[in-house]
């Protein structure tokens, strides 16, 4: 779903009549909650401002509607909805626990599937702190995030086991502020991604700017989750155009500014760089990030190990029944495959570089993601390849769920 396409609308009537009907079922929510609380409150003249440029946003909504224009329509949308959170009133804080928070407490002890994090709008302070996503990387690796709430495309790179923050770069997103479902959705989509390429400017349209990094969504995830679209990119934009004034959103990209891709191109790789696309940028600790990371390169390393055992049996133990790999295989078929190839195996040699694990934030610690290059040898072949392994962790412990390649 490349950015800023002549013809808005390729994504057919359909997309058109679902995207209306559910713009008018939260606007009509949206107008119920204004006036519960205008009734209660009429006399704050904040809230009566807030009110004034909520229903301005409602009548370029519709204006932007009756000219079929969904890019804008999602745009005013989103301010409309700040607007209407702008006028709840803050959520209660019972007496006890406003007390309870002001003591000093003891910093708890973090655990290996949902560890202590805290979300935050800044970078940390701490340096005891590690971003959530991030779980380990080659030394001198550079990793992206990007954080949707508050628009800025983060950039740290791991060395002496931590990441820290190198650089951040403002950033526009979707005009459609929630994860990508569907094509034509105009929402950037939220997960761990990994760069395919680098496309230079000069090979396409002037309003990509200096050029393109391709990023492999929909991944394995997005597709056991039915999520469809694609041409995600992080691009910039046309020359003299300014961001976020001239380029106020995309159709689910993100963009920077034409300097800062620049600046990113000469020490990002094109090929495997990992970018998490998240609502909020979140913390946990340092110790509980190494933990993850350590019982994480052990699965790995133990795989391996088993494959090069040729013990079929328990190098398939390292999968769930429910996997599939890149070429669409299942798991029964995968598991008769090797049984059969490893029959005329007399030895087995792999080694794993490159690795890189992150963990997507929205599924609480229990789902990693493993990127790497994997060298493989046997008395009657070789291969290069390189890998993207999905792990789940259950009652079993971790299993590889998924993999593809990129």
């Amino acid at each position: 779903m490349k950015d800023f396409h002549i013809n808005r609308y390729s994504s057919g009537p359909v997309y058109l009549k679902v995207g209306v009907v559910v713009i008018v079922l939260l606007l009509l929510s949206n107008l119920l909650l204004i006036y519960l609380f205008v009734k209660e409150r009429s006399n704050n003249k904040n809230l009566i401002g807030l009110v004034d440029r909520a229903g301005k946003d409602f009548n370029q909504i519709h204006e932007s509607l009756k000219q079929k224009d969904m890019q804008k329509a999602f745009r005013y949308l989103t301010e409309a909805q700040k607007q209407v959170v702008a006028m709840l009133p803050p959520a209660p804080v019972p007496a006890e626990k406003a007390v309870t928070e002001t003591k000093e407490q003891p910093p708890a002890q973090p655990t290996q599937t949902k560890a202590a994090v805290t979300t935050v709008a800044s970078t940390p302070v701490s340096p005891q702190d590690a971003p959530y996503t991030f779980v380990f990387a080659d030394t001198g690796e550079y990793l992206l995030i990007c954080e949707k709430d508050t628009k800025i495309l983060y950039i740290f790179r791991f060395s002496d086991g931590r990441f820290s923050l190198v650089k951040q770069y403002p950033c526009v997103i979707g005009a459609n502020n929630h994860g990508k479902m569907r094509e034509g959705d105009f929402a950037t989509p939220e997960g761990v991604y990994f760069f395919l390429r680098f496309t230079p400017g000069k090979s396409l349209a002037e309003n990509y700017g200096y050029g393109a990094f391709v990023l492999n969504y929909p991944n394995f995830l997005d597709r056991k989750e039915r999520k469809d679209g694609g041409g995600i990119w992080l691009h910039g934009h046309s020359a003299g155009k300014v961001l976020g004034a001239d380029v106020p959103d995309t159709k689910g990209c993100i963009v920077v500014s034409n300097d800062a891709l620049r600046e990113m191109s000469g020490y990002l790789k094109a090929n495997g760089t990992p970018i998490a696309i998240v609502n909020k940028l979140q913390f946990t600790k340092l110790e509980s990030q190494k933990e993850s990371a350590k019982e994480l390169r052990n699965f790995i390393n133990s795989w391996r190990l088993s494959w090069e055992s040729i013990n079929t049996k328990k190098y398939l133990s390292f999968y769930s029944p429910t996997f599939v790999n890149s070429e669409g295989m299942s798991y029964n078929a995968f598991k008769h495959h090797k049984e059969k190839t490893n029959k005329s195996k007399k030895f087995i040699r792999v080694k794993v570089d490159n690795l890189a694990i992150l963990m997507p934030p929205e599924y609480g610690g229990n789902v990693a993601v493993a990127r790497f290059q994997q060298r493989y040898a046997s008395n009657n072949f070789k291969s290069d390849s390189k890998k993207i392994f999905y792990l789940k962790k259950g009652q079993a412990g971790w299993q590889i769920i998924g993999e593809s390649s990129y």
